[in-house]
């Protein structure tokens, strides 16, 4: 990592190079650093803590990296680990309430004016999130859990798809920004949340947010993470065993309402 960082990312040109809006290879080295070291401190969280510690606190450091990892691998486990799928519940739930710190705390390193107009959006599915695992932790016992965590601590080559990714992502919404505007944004932050939050916020915080406005960003992010709800409540209940789907889908199903809900109410 410290190679990555001291030696690779001076010598990259800043840019940009090429049509619709350029490459910047500086800027992406920097991503690449940055998703690195997002997996990198979700790593050493769960050496220090171990996954013995129950499927909650395992659930919580597998959000650093991956809320839906968490989610698909706890419905999975759910179905063959009898009598454990109300504690791997309250794990993927633990693990979906990391999702929105995560987003805040990428968005303002990213680009802090974005964080004012996405709080609003994030508040109300954090608190039902963050109820739903209070509630698991007092009635969860603690018990040994699958190991989600990451064999490259780096993750690396996943860092740099990330970053191919957003540039890709870049220069597309360059494109539908020009062709059909705010509703191009905002169907490609949708389809985006489908696959990667990381690479949706990174794109919208930085460059959404500079070549729109922050509150189009925000809103943009926003719409990606309830797409990313919904595939995840998705998987809950097609992967999970039925105490998993009631706890894990229900929790989801409520986040789903509560972000809806924001989009709707909270004035643009």
């Amino acid at each position: 990592f410290a190679a990555m960082a001291l030696v690779v990312l001076p010598l990259l040109p800043e840019g940009p190079y090429g049509p619709l809006g350029g490459v910047r290879p500086r800027e992406i080295w920097a991503l690449v650093l940055f998703f690195s070291g997002l997996s990198f401190a979700g790593y050493l969280a769960r050496r220090l803590v171990g996954p013995g510690h129950g499927y909650l606190v395992t659930g919580l450091l597998g959000g650093l990296v991956s809320s839906t990892n968490v989610t698909l691998t706890f419905a999975r486990t759910s179905r063959t680990d009898v009598g454990m799928e109300r504690a791997l519940a309250f794990g993927a739930v633990a693990a979906n309430a990391m999702l929105y710190p995560r987003v805040l705390v990428a968005t303002a390193i990213l680009n802090a004016a974005v964080v004012p107009s996405l709080v609003p959006y994030l508040v109300a599915p954090a608190l039902v999130a963050a109820l739903v695992a209070v509630v698991g932790a007092r009635r969860s016992a603690a018990a040994g859990a699958p190991d989600v965590s990451v064999r490259n601590p780096l993750q690396l080559a996943a860092a740099l798809q990330m970053a191919v990714l957003f540039q890709a992502v870049l220069m597309a919404v360059y494109l539908v920004r020009d062709a059909w505007g705010q509703s191009g944004v905002f169907t490609s932050a949708a389809v985006l949340g489908l696959t990667d939050v990381d690479a949706l916020t990174v794109s919208m915080a930085r460059g959404v947010a500079l070549t729109a406005s922050p509150a189009v960003a925000a809103t943009a992010i926003a719409i990606g993470v309830l797409a990313n709800t919904t595939m995840k409540l998705g998987l809950a209940i097609f992967f999970g065993a039925p105490r998993f789907r009631a706890i894990a889908g229900g929790a989801l199903a409520l986040m789903l309402v509560a972000i809806g809900g924001a989009l709707l109410l909270v004035p643009r």
